[in-house]
């Protein structure tokens, strides 16, 4: 015990008096278009920061999932191909969430060494069709060497449940990190909007739902976390400046099928 807080202080006095400073999530840029990803192939296990950068002229987000034991792509794409929910072996990691066009948004996740599929679940306007079914799904294995990297330390954290977001306390005007904690029995996301005047996170619900993101959107997405299964967390950057937020889920549920909005999985908020 003496030596090791003596190795300890003499690491601080090394370091001018103060601790090392946390090592920041490495940073992978993947690059959308309609309808495919550009990313890298590998990456070190550890806290990553995904930069999703959309080039295309429709919105898209990146979905990582990774595989069990065993599985490939090949796997996945048969796995697509049935009705009703993901197999088990497939675990929803979270995620940069939609993306407009020319927009890039960020998401740091915790990976540990496997390999993982990337996937778009937005549908082309006036579509049921997930992008993914007309060939946006890409790969990355992640490696087991460790990057040293240490998630964020958050500001607001959002805990998901079936069908809710907790926060731990309200966001504020600026850039503050937010940790997405999901307690639920199911898969959940965050998709975070910036409403247009006069209008409700229920109204994007119904432009998704029923307008099938037809004609002007009541909102922008301009941050949010993808599906993130139970369990698990990761998080993201919001930098809010004044106005009048929602957060809402899209994810189909695993019971009926219908999006988790339609269980009334959304809720709004005013930044002054």
């Amino acid at each position: 015990m003496i030596n090791s807080l003596t190795l300890l202080l003499s690491a601080v006095m090394l370091n001018g008096g103060t601790a090392p400073a946390p090592k920041a999530p490495p940073v992978v840029e993947v690059h959308a278009k309609d309808f495919s990803y550009n990313n890298p192939k590998t990456v070190q296990s550890g806290p990553v920061t995904f930069r999703l950068v959309n080039d295309g002229k429709e919105m898209h987000h990146l979905s990582i999932i990774k595989l069990g034991s065993g599985k490939t792509m090949k796997d996945v794409e048969a796995a697509m191909k049935k009705q009703g929910p993901p197999p088990g072996w497939m675990i929803d990691m979270g995620g940069p969430n939609a993306a407009i066009p020319g927009a890039t948004i960020e998401a740091t996740v915790n990976l540990t060494p496997g390999e993982y599929a990337l996937m778009c679940f937005i549908p082309s306007p006036g579509s049921p069709m997930p992008h993914m079914a007309k060939g946006m799904v890409s790969s990355i294995t992640v490696l087991p060497a460790s990057n040293g990297a240490s998630m964020p330390a958050a500001d607001v954290t959002v805990t998901l449940s079936d069908y809710t977001f907790k926060l731990s306390k309200p966001f504020s005007h600026g850039k503050q990190v937010v940790s997405v904690v999901n307690t639920a029995s199911q898969s959940h996301e965050v998709v975070f909007v910036k409403l247009s005047p006069g209008k409700k996170v229920a109204d994007l619900s119904a432009w998704v739902e029923k307008d099938m993101m037809k004609g002007p959107p009541p909102g922008l997405p301009m941050a949010g976390m993808s599906g993130i299964a139970k369990g698990q967390s990761a998080s993201f950057v919001a930098d809010l400046s004044p106005g009048t937020y929602g957060l809402i889920c899209f994810v189909p549920d695993s019971k009926d099928g219908k999006s988790h909005s339609m269980h009334g999985m959304m809720t709004q908020f005013d930044v002054k």
